[in-house]
């Protein structure tokens, strides 16, 4: 009785250990936070262009949440310069993998209108395809813009400049919240309402959707604003 009694102790203790190695040998699903911006400033809108339409960029950030380049995936030649040169001065918080900093992209897109258009939908070239952050691990892929409107420059307003909002977007892409980075009363509230009619595609990690950010700039340009 005593050796029967022995024997189901040991083979009970070996299942145990089994499944406890199985478990810990079994990786939980990593869990990834995208990169944000954690201050804006302004953008300027050249005074010599009348070019409308949305540039798109992709920033690369470190660890640190220090822009290491910034790559442009929808362009305006007149204004894609000074578009760059603005957002590698704006602050930034770098996305985290399981609790720590690690690099990765943010995708800002930059509305331009100079005022008369009077357009609704923005016709949107292709993005280019940005490339995976690293080799030899599973690449993330930032939220893609599928459609875009202008915002209407409200009646009566006298002001101008960029206004800056950060987009949450759920897994699904769709805008889960809409917060003001940068305000400019009363076009914040005209720009809010045009994002809210835009389409995403929702960001990747794994090859699984996840929730993500995307900055979007409306650039207004007063219409009693001398033209070039």
């Amino acid at each position: 009785m005593k050796r029967i009694f022995s024997v189901f102790t040991s083979v009970l203790l070996m299942l145990v250990t089994a499944a406890w190695v199985t478990r810990c040998e079994a990786k939980e699903p990593a869990h990834f936070v995208a990169a944000n911006v954690s201050k804006a400033g302004n953008i300027p809108y050249p005074a010599s262009s009348l070019d409308a339409g949305v540039v798109t960029l992709s920033v690369g950030l470190d660890e640190t949440g220090q822009v290491t380049g910034v790559m442009i995936l929808r362009d305006i030649p007149s204004v894609s310069g000074p578009a760059v040169a603005a957002v590698r001065s704006w602050t930034y918080a770098p996305a985290t993998l399981d609790g720590k900093p690690v690099i990765s992209t943010l995708t800002i897109s930059i509305v331009y209108d100079p005022g008369f258009l009077g357009a609704d939908n923005i016709p949107l070239p292709p993005a280019a395809q940005t490339q995976p952050i690293s080799t030899k691990d599973p690449a993330f892929f930032p939220p893609q813009l599928n459609t875009a409107s202008f915002a209407p420059y409200p009646a009566k307003a006298k002001a101008q400049g960029a206004v800056v909002l950060n987009v949450t977007l759920d897994a699904n892409g769709n805008a889960a919240k809409i917060a003001t980075l940068r305000d400019v009363p009363p076009l914040t509230t005209s720009a809010t309402g045009a994002l809210k009619k835009w389409n995403f595609s929702a960001a990747t990690y794994e090859g699984k959707p996840i929730p993500s950010h995307m900055v979007v700039a409306f650039l207004f340009r007063a219409p009693s604003a001398p033209l070039p």
